[in-house]
């Protein structure tokens, strides 16, 4: 691990952080990583608010479109590919400048866990069935009954964790607090590290930014984007992480016969808005986060200020 300074920038869904993380690359020596579960698959762009290849050109970034969407992709692979990354930025004199809002990978480099298994395509379905019979709450039942130290830390209405925990038993036949047990009392990173947090005081305004984005990744064409990702990789179902991530999982439903056009656009703002929920639910718990307005008028150059402190 690098012992030189990073720079985290988190925020909900829809917050500003790609324009925001424009700003900074322009202003500062930093490396750009992206912290987006979603948008390292390839070919996974509308849906995910990838930046363009012209952005991309401009603003280049690492972890975006590395993987195929039918290939696990774990928090111990990101994990070890930030670091190798971490230590080429140190030879090139630049600061690792990690966005995103995937606050689990987030958490896994102030907190690195034992290497959980992944799991597969049919433990996922397995676990994805039992959710259809039996309900969330029933799953999270079980979760108390078979690893009570990790549903203590996961909300019973927080679905993604509460089935990743639940394959990992299965897979492992142990629970996945076992892994992270170790860790538990380490307080701090073992590098200088500033966390920029962009945190909406009015909740209603960025329930209207995730509206206007759905509406457009629908204008842009996200259908047939998920049309031509089931083309390339006819082998892709629910069961794969790639296809439950928010807005594919809801279009993958409708191009199955699941949801009508009607519903789908409501299902989406709704998934993104408990997205954005759990987001900042995860913000407000972690230790040492600096919080912004995105909405106030003045947050780039109170960014600028806060990271060219930092970095003297």
């Amino acid at each position: 691990m690098s012992f030189n300074p990073k720079i985290f920038l988190l925020g909900p869904t829809a917050s500003g952080k790609t324009e925001l993380t424009k700003f900074c690359y322009d202003n500062f020596q930093l490396e750009l990583v992206n912290v987006d579960s979603a948008q390292i698959y390839r070919g996974f762009n509308i849906g995910s608010a990838k930046p363009s290849a012209m952005d991309l050109k401009k603003y280049p970034h690492h972890l975006i479109d590395i993987v195929e969407p039918d290939t696990s992709y774990s928090v111990s692979h990101f994990r070890k590919d930030v670091d190798s990354i971490y230590k080429n930025a140190e030879v090139m004199n630049r600061t690792p400048f990690l966005t995103g809002g995937t606050m689990m990978y987030f958490h896994s480099l102030e907190f690195p866990l034992d290497d959980i298994p992944p799991t597969t395509p049919k433990i996922r379905l397995k676990v994805e069935k039992e959710l259809l019979q039996l309900g969330l709450p029933s799953m999270y039942e079980k979760l108390v009954k078979v690893d009570s130290i990790a549903a203590k830390s996961i909300h019973a209405t927080d679905k993604q964790r509460i089935l990743r925990a639940i394959e990992v038993f299965y897979e492992s036949g142990k629970p996945i607090s076992s892994y992270y047990q170790k860790n538990k009392d380490n307080e701090l990173p073992q590098y200088p590290l500033l966390k920029l947090g962009l945190y909406p005081e009015d909740r209603s305004t960025l329930h209207d930014a995730i509206e206007e984005r759905v509406e457009k990744m629908l204008r842009d064409g996200l259908v047939n984007e998920v049309k031509g990702i089931l083309k390339r990789y006819p082998n892709l179902n629910e069961s794969f992480s790639s296809l439950r991530s928010v807005g594919y999982k809801q279009t993958y439903l409708y191009l199955k016969g699941a949801l009508s056009y009607e519903e789908l656009k409501d299902k989406i703002i709704f998934s993104t808005r408990q997205l954005a929920k759990r987001q900042l639910t995860w913000m407000r718990k972690m230790k040492n986060i600096e919080f912004f307005n995105p909405y106030d008028k003045k947050l780039t150059s109170k960014i600028k200020e806060r990271i060219k402190k930092f970095l003297d």
